[in-house]
């Protein structure tokens, strides 16, 4: 049949979550023949039509798939020249939609064409036969007797012995599928006669790999193609039809995934916060003990702590933290499942923390005593804080002193109380309201204002200096002169007037 050759390109988000993983064993099979069915499935050949089987499988993570196993009934001497598996996803996937019609449905059947494939012909696939004894079926269906609506219910072409081989075989390319649902459908070919492959019990029974929505056995040849038949509800009918598995097994290797989401986290500053901050899933159903698991969470603070594993519904984080300060914060949850020796699997997941303001801010005014024209250093008002956490470093200070000059406060003070410091030079003298704001610095909304009063002096007025002799003869000499020079400018004034 046509091969469908995708490449597949797995990216692993998370945007309120994120998965990471490491490689589990993986096995699975539907049991051992039960003897109630053979279905015809071989390549195309001389005087051959082609046809082929299929069951299908559940992968709940990315697995890769290393080797399998299925069982035929063969003629006494077999002679194996071909062997390939194919692997189909459920329709409609890989097929057109809507369907030919020349079925009564194609819910729950492989799609048109196969997603993927290996065979002995390209070197991908090596095999091996182990002959098991003789051995019955009760009912086959076979090439030729595949039909169309109307005519497809024909009871199956009758029983058939041979013998009993297993096929065993190893993909050298392994097969990498994500998580789905898949058909397995492996093609035998002889050198003579034809390959049937043997049924197993439905429901799968418990010594093997049962899960749930088990679909049938399907089957077509090329005269029936793209479309497919049920090989017991549509061929084989009945009052009650019956249905069936088809024997195989698969081996490889899967990956444990972890998927986190976070919590949203609505903390307040100063206030210890104890609660969840994220919930996850492990797709190693095995791991269900929470001493399976760590996690830390780093809380985007820059601080980091181990978190507290939960059960229940699905498994879950809590922590404890305090935050110093007010604002939004990106949190980190790591979860870490260690319960296997040979590796371990990490999941990770990124939220957010609200953190809400507690400060509470009230102020105390101060009276300030300084001179005209002298410098002022010193504390203008006093504040204090409900949260008694915060530093000095918190805050922002504003001094208005009242004589249209405003300049930035020093803060100093711990311990929710603090105090507000400026300098300042006045230049009149008098009474001045000063005005002291104290916020708590972005993103904080925390505000208070306070108006202290600045009483200012006169500058005192200084007394003329006392001269001495040689100064006082000094200054009556240059005043003279000063003199006698004014006289003789009015003098040639009015000459030159006259």
């Amino acid at each position: 049949m046509r091969k469908l050759f995708v490449l597949i390109v797995l990216t692993l988000l998370s945007l309120a979550f994120a998965t990471s993983g490491w490689g589990a064993a993986f096995t699975f099979s539907t049991g051992l023949p039960d003897g109630r069915m053979a279905t015809g499935s071989q390549p195309s050949g001389v005087s051959v039509v082609e046809s082929e089987s299929a069951d299908d499988f559940v992968l709940t993570s990315q697995t890769t798939i290393t080797q399998a196993s299925f069982y035929g009934l063969l003629p006494t001497t077999p002679t194996v020249s071909y062997v390939g598996v194919e692997i189909y996803r459920v329709f409609p996937q890989d097929s057109t939609n809507p369907p030919s019609g020349n079925v009564p449905t194609r819910a729950n059947s492989p799609s048109d064409v196969a997603f993927d494939s290996r065979d002995s012909t390209t070197g991908n696939l090596t095999f091996s036969t182990s002959a098991l004894g003789a051995f019955t079926v009760a009912n086959t269906v076979v090439a030729g007797g595949i039909h169309k609506v109307p005519n497809q219910t024909t009871g199956g072409s009758g029983g058939a012995s041979g013998n009993e081989y297993r096929f065993d075989v190893t993909f050298t390319t392994p097969i990498v599928l994500p998580a789905g649902h898949y058909f397995f459908v492996p093609q035998v070919a002889l050198s003579s006669g034809s390959f049937l492959w043997l049924s197993s019990p439905k429901p799968i029974p418990v010594s093997a790999t049962p899960f749930s929505n088990d679909l049938q056995s399907w089957t077509r040849d090329a005269n029936l193609a793209p479309d497919w038949l049920r090989v017991g509800t549509d061929i084989v009918g009945g009052t009650t039809p019956p249905t069936f598995n088809a024997a195989f097994s698969l081996s490889g290797t899967s990956v444990t995934l972890i998927a986190v989401t976070p919590a949203n986290i609505t903390a307040q500053e100063g206030v210890s916060f104890n609660g969840p901050v994220a919930s996850f899933t492990d797709s190693d159903s095995s791991q269900s003990s929470v001493a399976n698991f760590s996690a830390t969470i780093a809380w985007g603070d820059g601080t980091t702590s181990a978190g507290t594993i939960t059960s229940g519904a699905t498994f879950g984080v809590t922590g404890t933290h305090t935050y110093a300060d007010e604002g939004n914060f990106t949190v980190t949850i790591t979860v870490t499942d260690s319960a296997n020796q040979t590796g371990s699997a990490t999941g990770s997941a990124t939220g957010s923390a609200t953190v809400g303001e507690t400060d509470a801010l009230s102020g105390t005014p101060l009276t300030i005593n300084t001179t005209q024209f002298a410098p002022f250093s010193g504390a203008v008002a006093n504040f204090s804080d409900t949260n008694t956490g915060n530093p000095a470093s918190d805050f922002v200070a504003t001094i208005n002193w009242g004589d249209g000059n405003t300049t930035a406060g020093t803060v100093s003070g711990s311990g929710g109380a603090f105090v507000v410091s400026g300098s300042h030079t006045y230049v009149s003298a008098g009474t001045f309201p000063v005005t002291v704001t104290l916020s708590d610095d972005a993103p904080g909304t925390a505000t208070a204002t306070v108006m202290s009063t600045a009483t200012v002096a006169s500058a005192p007025l200084r007394e003329a200096p006392m001269l001495r002799g040689f100064e006082l003869l000094a200054l009556t000499i240059a005043l003279g002169a000063w003199g006698s020079l004014l006289l003789r400018s009015r003098l040639v004034i009015r000459k030159s007037r006259s």
